[in-house]
């Protein structure tokens, strides 16, 4: 393996003919980009988030393990990022608005992230999982009655993309009608840039905004008010740093995890009980985690002092970029790794450290039910387009199938 080498001198700034960032999420074969990386660079390689913002790309596990333990070293707080701090990412570029420093569970560290994680993990630990699973069936009977009826429907955005979002926001205290308006202006966030993109942002804040004022007033049985009445007498603020990470980039991950799923399915034979695979719908959901993870990037810590990874020099304020699935396919070949869970690498899409994701048990019993309530009611569910044509969309963390266009030949009423 030839492995281009940096001295102590250079700056991640200088270095030249970098990858962009984005191909690592919609290449339709993202580990021949993570492998071309680790050959060139070796298990932290520079990259581009987008022209002129370079960032290190983490993509050895023993590396991504030690940038997600260690707060102390590798921030969350994009306030410590340097490129931030001297004005060459603005927050009108495409990542300076991604990754503006924000008031939220995943963009603090310290003492107010662990404030805002006992909010949320003590909303989580008081979720009613019969209940929440009887929310998820509802809105799929929905969504699956509406593209049953058609005969023909795209999986990703008539279902995979509507039902997390629906059921999340039930389950913070939302109505039908609110949901559906969260639906809208998410799928307007996600889709906009600029000034409509930060509209539709908005909209989603004065709803939750609204939400609080309300269950402030007369609490229910829903997860804002468990977070209303947390011991630590959380103030409005805290509560919507709470609610709205959790609710609205959690449901973005779900989008991601039963898509890949759901392609896996209708595009791999080996998943498809009609050509002899076998698999369930967790069996399927748990081969996505290890193979085509939704979320192939997390997002980016700040180095708070000069360091050495990977054995790359690490300035003071540079991006560092856990790869997730580039560091998953380096852990298969290396089985002395300390960190590593034997036969099972899926692990590491929930992340390590402070920041690992906290909705882990829900965001599985949701996905579970989403994915097996289309295996079940869509009989003879095929693809109208060769498997080899679906692509993907996705952002510098993510990646989607563009779309999932089906055609039913039987349908399954409803039981």
């Amino acid at each position: 393996m030839t492995v281009t080498t940096t001295t102590q001198s250079e700056r991640l700034i200088d270095l030249e003919d970098l990858t962009p960032l984005i191909e690592t999420t919609t290449s339709a074969e993202p580990a021949r980009v993570y492998e071309r990386l680790r050959t060139q660079w070796g298990n932290v390689a520079p990259v581009l988030l987008e022209p002129g913002v370079p960032a290190w790309l983490v993509l050895g596990h023993r590396e991504l393990v030690t940038v997600l333990r260690n707060e102390a070293l590798f921030a969350r707080d994009s306030r410590n990022w340097s490129l931030l701090q001297d004005g060459t990412v603005g927050p009108d570029s495409g990542v300076g608005g991604v990754l503006a420093p924000r008031d939220g569970i995943y963009y603090v560290d310290g003492v107010r992230h662990r404030h805002l994680r006992r909010l949320v993990d003590d909303a989580f630990e008081s979720i009613d999982e019969h209940r929440l699973a009887a929310i998820t069936e509802h809105w799929c009977r929905i969504a699956l009655d509406r593209v049953l009826a058609k005969g023909r429907a795209d999986l990703v955005n008539e279902y995979a993309r509507a039902v997390p979002l629906l059921v999340m926001s039930t389950m913070f205290g939302l109505d039908s009608e609110q949901a559906y308006a969260m639906l809208s202006h998410a799928r307007r966030v996600f889709q906009a840039r600029g000034a409509a993109g930060r509209e539709a942002l908005n909209a989603q804040r004065s709803l939750i905004a609204d939400l609080i004022a309300s269950r402030r007033a007369a609490p229910s049985d829903d997860l804002t008010s468990a977070i209303l009445r947390h011991p630590s007498a959380p103030t409005d603020v805290d509560v919507q740093s709470a609610v709205s990470a959790t609710l609205i980039l959690g449901s973005e991950f779900e989008v991601g995890w039963i898509t890949q799923a759901l392609r896996l399915r209708l595009a791999d034979p080996r998943f498809d009980g009609r050509t002899g695979g076998r698999l369930s719908a967790s069996d399927t959901l748990a081969a996505v985690l290890g193979s085509a993870p939704p979320a192939p990037n997390a997002a980016p810590r700040f180095a708070l002092a000069d360091t050495t990874l990977g054995g790359r020099k690490i300035l003071a304020g540079d991006a560092v970029v856990p790869g997730i699935l580039g560091a998953s396919a380096e852990s298969r070949a290396s089985g002395d790794d300390i960190w590593l869970e034997s036969g099972n690498l899926s692990y590491l899409t929930w992340g390590a450290g402070p920041h690992a994701c906290p909705a882990r048990r829900p965001a599985t019993v949701i996905a579970q039910i989403v994915v097996g309530e289309a295996l079940r009611r869509l009989g003879g569910v095929t693809l109208t387009v060769p498997p080899e044509s679906l692509s993907a969309t996705g952002t510098l963390w993510s990646s989607v199938p563009r779309e999932l266009p089906v055609r039913f030949e039987e349908h399954r009423p409803a039981r």
